[in-house]
C-alpha cells in the first residue's frame, strides 16, 4: 500500500506538472492571438486624412447641408490635388467624390472618363508646383435656395487659396446642388472669378 501511495503521489505530481504546462501553453497561444488581433486592429484604423476620407461611410454619414457638402468636397479635392496617393487610393477618393454627384451628373460623367480627366488635371496641377493651401465654403446664411423644374436646389460658392510656385491666388467655383432623397447632391458647377492675391513665397 505504501508503494502504491508513493506511486500515486508521483503520478499526481506528474499530472499536475503536465496540466500546468498545458495551461501555460494555452495562455501563451491566447496571448499571441490577442496581440496579433490588436496589431491588425491598429493597422486597420485610419490615421491620415486620405485614409479617413476613404473610410468615411457616406451612406450613413452623408453631410446634411449644402455647406457641409462643400466642406467635404473641399477636403476630398485637397487630398486629390495635394497628397501623394497611389492608384488605388486615387480611385477610392474619386468614388467618394462621385457619391456627392446627382443622378444627372453621374449619367453625364461616366467613371472611366471622369477618372481620366481628373488624373490629367491633377498631373498638370502638380507639374505647375501648385498646392491647395486652404478652402472655404459659403456659410448657411449665404446659400440661395430656389425651385428648378419642380426640384429644390441650392446655389453655393466654394473658394480655394492656391499657392502656384510661390504666387498666391484665390480660385472660386459656383455650385448648384439638388435635393435628391433628402440629400444635397451636386447638379453642376463652374469656375467663377479668380483673383491673384500675392507673389509672396510660402
Amino acid at each position: 500500500m505504501k508503494r502504491f501511495g508513493e506511486k500515486l503521489k508521483k503520478n499526481m505530481t506528474a499530472f499536475t506538472f503536465i496540466a500546468c504546462m498545458v495551461v501555460l501553453g494555452c495562455l501563451a497561444v491566447y496571448y499571441q492571438y490577442m496581440k496579433k488581433e490588436q496589431m491588425e486592429t491598429e493597422v486597420r484604423t485610419p490615421t491620415t486624412e486620405v485614409e479617413k476620407l476613404i473610410a468615411k461611410d457616406l451612406k450613413t454619414g452623408y453631410p446634411e447641408t449644402p455647406t457641409e457638402v462643400m466642406k467635404l468636397w473641399g477636403r476630398l479635392n485637397q487630398c486629390l490635388y495635394n497628397a501623394s496617393v497611389d492608384e488605388e487610393e486615387f480611385l477610392s477618393l474619386l468614388k467618394q467624390l462621385r457619391v456627392m454627384y446627382s443622378s444627372d451628373l453621374l449619367e453625364s460623367n461616366k467613371e472611366e472618363s471622369h477618372l481620366s480627366k481628373l488624373e490629367e488635371e491633377v498631373g498638370e496641377f502638380k507639374q505647375d508646383k501648385s498646392k491647395i493651401v486652404s478652402y472655404s465654403a459659403e456659410p448657411a446664411t449665404s446659400v440661395e435656395y430656389k425651385t428648378i423644374g419642380g426640384r429644390e436646389c441650392a446655389n453655393i460658392r466654394i473658394s480655394y487659396f492656391i499657392n502656384n510656385s510661390g504666387k498666391y491666388a484665390k480660385s472660386y467655383q459656383d455650385f448648384i446642388l439638388v435635393n435628391e432623397d433628402d440629400k444635397w447632391k451636386i447638379l453642376g458647377f463652374q469656375a467663377a472669378k479668380q483673383n491673384q492675391v500675392t507673389d509672396k513665397e510660402e
